[in-house]
């Protein structure tokens, strides 16, 4: 930095020596007006040309010409004139000469002016022209040029048009960009639709301070000048992939907000978390929990309070671990969505097999097979109530509650995965110290275990009870990993026949039958049991565009197997006759975005609305092509007076 200061000092010295023997003679600038007697008539719009053409070496320079030099400035010689002139900058290039890093062109370029039509028709004015050009020296030159527009002629040229064509425009919707701070003075850019990033160039100006832009492998970097806290005015963001070129403005008020909405966003991660003890995807491991609680009854306080220490610490130590591993993959370019573990094959085995030897173990099936000495053993691996097994019964239960996005949930890890890193740790560990709000409950006040029934017979029920919740757990990951339904069914009904053998009386029966019509009731659609009433369309965002093109009423589902909550969504409103009829009669086009496997487009589709999680449900119509955003908790009322506020009657 220091260096690039001297070397621009150096050539300011040097521009003051040569400009005492400059004359219009030696320019290596010449300026032209494009056309001579006419105007430009582009996209309902009338623009004159400001033609440079510069000799071999020689630059001049974009609205933020870098470490050195000066943009085009446009003013009527005579400042009374009301017509006011906007100058446009097409894409530029960056330059390194000596050290300084500009931005500019070289050769030739046409700077569009949009200028207002007048009653006369006709414009014959004086206007200054101030710039700077630049090759080892820098000339900044000031002209005065007669300017002539008619504004019945207009004129088609293609050198104006094809510089025309390289400003960026706001109206361009093909880049989308993510931006986090870094620090006061530093913001990291990402573009979403990277796939050609080592093609994108990125160039921002800022009416209020010096930019300057770094690239990375995966993100470009924006340094300032001054703090942002004192940046009253947008950031301008250029940026092109040779084929496209669009401008995105950002409001750096959003980024000071940051450190304020910080607590709200902290305060939806709590609720979310505290929450996410209730979403059916932690019934398994609630299991767990509730049996380590009855063994609490008879111990004293402290001996409460380190059990439930240990549980906290596994729950947090996992939610650390997660965003640790979000924030390892985001700085290589990756960004990952609320779940993400749920689409790998290898986890869900390990979580199938864990799963299976806890359920195993509550329905006494050990009891029953193995000899003593090797259930002593087994009993001691899988013992809750020592330390070890506090603590893994936490992280257990994280990973099992990971594929649920309970309300507030999804808006907060959506403002974490946009963030910065420090706040990816502050909204997880959030979402711990929610989720794990009951045992913090006890560690304050342990004598709330004394409220817990006294230990008797129905323990043995609870315990198998919770054991056939494990079981159910173990039929919806096999199913995840495409395992034949009709094999799951029979090895589950073996596991139900032994262990009844083990303790028989009629609580163990109906809980049995119980699990065995809630299997069928859960996986009719694979005995052909539940016939579907709506053909749902697979996502496609071309097909998207063209239903929204057509004034077409839309419903996207954004799902997946895994999604314990997406599967709650289906039974309890989407596929409810209420609202089958309702979609059908007002011809609501349905479309399902199927999330179980990786699939860059969806989660491109839905990171535009900043979800990094599903369930994510959106309604479109006329009335909103943008789309209406529906909570994580569907309800048949929401769905339908949704679709009523898009346009449907």
């Amino acid at each position: 930095m220091i260096i690039n200061f001297f070397k621009v000092v150096i050539l300011l010295f040097t521009n003051i020596a040569f400009a005492q023997e400059f004359t219009t003679k030696n320019n290596p600038a010449s300026v032209s007006i494009v056309p001579p007697n006419g105007v430009f008539f582009v996209e309902d719009k009338y623009y004159f040309g400001v033609k440079i053409d510069l000799q071999k070496g020689w630059k001049t320079y974009w609205k933020n010409p870098g470490d050195a030099g000066a943009p085009l400035t446009i003013n009527w010689k005579d400042s009374s004139y009301p017509n006011k002139l906007e100058v446009l900058f097409p894409f530029p290039e960056k330059f390194l000469d000596h050290g300084v890093s500009t931005i500019g062109y070289e050769d030739q370029v046409i700077f569009p002016v949009m200028v207002q039509k007048n009653e006369m028709d006709k414009i014959i004015e004086e206007i200054n022209l101030n710039y700077l050009v630049c090759k080892d020296i820098c000339i900044p030159i000031s002209e005065t040029k007669k300017l002539k527009l008619d504004f019945q002629n207009e004129v088609i040229s293609d050198a104006f048009l094809k510089n025309y064509k390289t400003v960026p425009k706001r109206k361009q919707n093909y880049f989308n960009i993510e931006y986090s701070t870094v620090s006061n003075e530093k913001i990291k850019v990402h573009i979403k639709n990277n796939n050609d990033f080592e093609n994108i160039q990125l160039f921002v100006h800022s009416e209020d301070t010096n930019l300057k832009v770094k690239k990375h492998k995966s993100f470009f970097e924006i340094s300032f000048d001054n703090n942002i806290n004192s940046i009253n005015t947008p950031i301008n963001i250029s940026l092109s992939n040779g084929k496209v070129y669009q401008e995105i403005s950002f409001d750096l008020n959003k980024v000071k907000k940051t450190n304020l909405q910080i607590i709200y966003f902290v305060i939806l991660a709590f609720l979310g978390g505290l929450i996410l003890n209730l979403m059916p995807c932690v019934l398994p491991i609630l299991s767990l929990k509730l049996y380590s609680f009855l063994s609490l009854v008879k111990t004293d306080n402290n001996k409460i309070r380190h059990n439930c220490s240990l549980i906290v610490a596994g729950i947090i130590s996992s939610f650390l671990f997660l965003a640790i591993t979000v924030i390892f993959l985001k700085t290589f370019g990756r960004v990952v969505g609320w779940g993400f573990q749920f689409q790998n094959d290898f986890f869900l085995v390990f979580i199938l097999i864990v799963i299976l030897i806890f359920s195993l173990n509550l329905l006494g099936f050990f009891e029953i097979i193995l000899p003593q000495n090797t259930l002593y053993k087994i009993n001691n691996f899988l013992d809750t109530n020592s330390k070890s097994g506090h603590y893994f019964s936490g992280v257990f239960a994280t990973l099992l509650a990971t594929p649920c996005s309970a309300p507030f949930l999804g808006t907060a890890v959506g403002f974490s995965m946009g963030s910065s890193n420090q706040n990816i740790i502050i909204i997880f560990i959030s979402i711990a110290v929610g989720f794990s709000f009951p045992y913090l409950c006890f560690i304050i006040l342990p004598k709330i275990v004394r409220l817990l029934p006294k230990p008797g017979e129905w323990m043995n029920n609870l315990k198998y009870f919770l054991g056939l919740l494990m079981l159910l757990s173990f039929v919806w990951i096999s199913n995840l990993l495409k395992i034949d339904y009709l094999l799951i069914l029979f090895f589950t009904s073996i596991v139900l026949f032994v262990s009844y053998f083990n303790n028989r009386n009629k609580f163990i029966i109906m809980t049995s039958l119980l699990f065995i019509a809630t299997n069928i009731l859960l996986f009719s659609e694979f005995l052909d049991i539940k016939k579907k009433k709506l053909e749902w369309e697979n996502y496609d965002k071309n097909s998207l565009e063209n239903y929204l093109n057509e004034d077409r009423f839309v419903l996207i589902d954004v799902t997946a197997d895994w999604c314990v909550t997406c599967q709650f969504n289906k039974i309890t409103t989407l596929n409810t006759k209420k609202v089958v009829d309702f979609l059908s009669k007002n011809k609501v086009a349905v479309v399902r975005a199927d999330w179980t496997n990786k699939d860059k487009d969806i989660f491109d589709f839905i990171k535009k609305y900043e979800r990094y999680g599903i369930p994510v449900n959106i309604v479109y119509g006329p009335n909103n092509k943008e789309g209406i955003l529906l909570p994580e908790i569907l309800s048949k009322d929401i769905v339908i007076n949704k679709l009523m506020e898009v346009g449907v009657k």
